[in-house]
């Protein structure tokens, strides 16, 4: 096997999210690429740092003139002629185009701090005097039929009853009880839950959700009824539909995947499906969804339209997918995730694209918007403050 030269991984680090940066400053990265960028300024508040230095305008400018004046104009331009850009069809400021040859000769030498910004590193900072937000995690209060309630937070593998127990902590269901009695799981804020239903479907709730159902099923369905944001994998069984219902509307399927989102701030019912097919009905109207469809009820519309489930379904996966998300969009999900309370101050109209981890503190996510530069905040204990 060939040896790596000294610093060979580390180089190419560089150079990949050199790279990937100056693509970013040009406004042709791709949604893969873009979602690597991301994990990339995940791994650390440096490589935030390092973004934030090599996407400002005035940052750039700086560089420039630092590096003119070490009669380097040349090599910048056999670097800039190198990168061989493809110039998009919309005019771009010029501007961007230095800035992405910055970035290579910058990042890709390991030249990150280029004595503009004096000491001033994440190093420096001293995380305890940073505020912050910690966020969510599983948490979950079971209640009984006798209006016990059962905190399912830390609780890993228990017996709650002859017929509930905890496994690896998901609630599971043993059916052996002959009367079926209703249960109800709620979602506090910061919190999110698995379950897996009497007859085998799974249900993923998120925060400031509840969802009621028997602890077994009974006649010629399988009905629950929620409130919030649920997410289901229903286990088949064509001689007994499996029936959501939620604000008058009832949702019917048989062995399907799908995502329910009626928090009451949002912008009117979404149900939207990844697999299989599911019948929504409502007010004497039917209307059948296929794989990839959402439908959007509002008092007296009904929208239909197809969509990127990745988005939709992200919160599943314990993470934030953003893809031209308003930044109104953005705070409803953080305020339920991390118990926040949002303040705006001026309107922010810019759209944000990108993925992050929902186990980070709010900061993260704050730092992966802000990176934009169309949008700043301010943390003052639980409430975040929202600035153009």
């Amino acid at each position: 096997m060939k040896a790596l030269v000294p610093y060979q991984a580390e180089l190419e680090n560089n150079f990949r999210a050199a790279y990937l940066i100056s693509q970013f400053i040009q406004e042709t990265i791709s949604e893969e690429d873009e979602e690597e960028l991301d994990r990339w300024m995940q791994q650390n508040e440096r490589n935030i740092k390092i973004f934030e230095d090599l996407t400002d305008e005035s940052m750039v400018h700086e560089f420039l003139k630092w590096y003119a004046d070490r009669d380097t104009e040349r090599s910048l331009q056999e670097v800039k002629q190198r990168l061989q850009f493809t110039r998009p069809s919309r005019v771009i400021p010029i501007w961007r185009y230095a800035a992405a040859a910055c970035v290579i000769l910058l990042l890709g030498t390991g030249i990150y701090y280029f004595g503009l910004r004096g000491q001033d590193s994440p190093a420096s900072s001293n995380p305890s005097e940073i505020a912050d937000i910690s966020p969510g995690k599983a948490s979950a209060t079971l209640t009984l039929p006798n209006g016990n309630k059962i905190d399912l937070t830390n609780l890993r593998d228990t017996i709650i009853n002859r017929e509930v127990r905890i496994e690896n902590g998901v609630v599971v269901y043993s059916n052996t009880v002959s009367d079926p009695e209703m249960h109800e799981i709620s979602i506090p804020r910061k919190g999110f839950y698995e379950l897996v239903l009497p007859d085998g479907s799974k249900a993923w709730i998120n925060s400031s959700s509840s969802i009621r159902y028997p602890s077994r099923f009974t006649g010629n369905e399988r009905r629950v009824t929620v409130t919030g944001e649920t997410y289901f994998e229903v286990a088949k069984d064509a001689a007994h539909p499996f029936i959501v219902s939620i604000e008058g509307v009832d949702i019917t399927a048989i062995g399907t995947a799908f995502n329910v989102n009626a928090y009451p701030n949002e912008d009117g019912l979404r149900i939207t499906l990844t697999e299989g097919r599911i019948n929504v009905n409502a007010s004497q109207r039917n209307e059948q969804l296929l794989p990839g469809q959402q439908i959007i009820l509002r008092p007296g519309e009904w929208e239909i339209r197809t969509v990127d489930i990745s988005p939709v379904i992200a919160w599943t996966k314990n993470q934030f997918k953003l893809k031209n998300s308003s930044i109104e969009e953005v705070m409803r999900m953080a305020e339920r995730w991390y118990d926040a309370k949002i303040i705006y101050k001026g309107k922010v109209t810019d759209h944000f694209t990108g993925t992050i981890d929902r186990n980070v503190p709010i900061s993260q996510l704050l730092k992966l918007l802000e990176a934009t530069g169309q949008v700043h905040f301010q943390i003052e204990g639980e409430t975040i403050i929202v600035t153009q």
